[in-house]
């Protein structure tokens, strides 16, 4: 399962990577594989477009957990764009949040800066 995560971790961060050179920022999205190996994009659709994050997420959540729970997919996950403090300093950073069968969620964070047309990565 090991190598199904590294393959989803690196999907989502040529995602975000595209939204970050884009805008510099981007708005919750998930991405899954299903049993097939196949990779099969998430999105949430609000005719509000003044949606909040923690409702993208609740509904991406939602749709993944279902995946899961239909048994329609190996491994899951939600890329948010996020700030975090480590020794009183703030980063930008992806939290991903990972959902797989029979498995409590767990969480990744991996830190980012924009250097021209590339985005760095590190583990935080």
């Amino acid at each position: 399962m090991k190598e199904i995560a590294n393959k989803l971790v690196e999907i989502l961060k040529q995602q975000a990577e595209l939204f970050l050179l884009d805008a510099g920022q981007f708005f919750p999205f998930g991405t899954y594989i299903n049993m097939q190996n196949e990779i099969i994009p998430v999105g949430a659709y609000f005719e509000n477009d003044q949606t909040s994050s923690a409702e993208v997420i609740e509904l991406l959540e939602k749709a993944l957990n279902d995946h899961i729970e239909k048994r329609e997919c190996q491994i899951a996950a939600i890329a948010i764009d996020v700030t975090i403090k480590e020794n009183q300093v703030s980063y930008d950073a992806i939290e991903l949040r990972f959902f797989e069968p029979e498995k409590e969620a767990c969480n990744m964070y991996l830190k980012y800066t924009i250097k021209g047309s590339t985005v760095e990565f590190t583990q935080a």
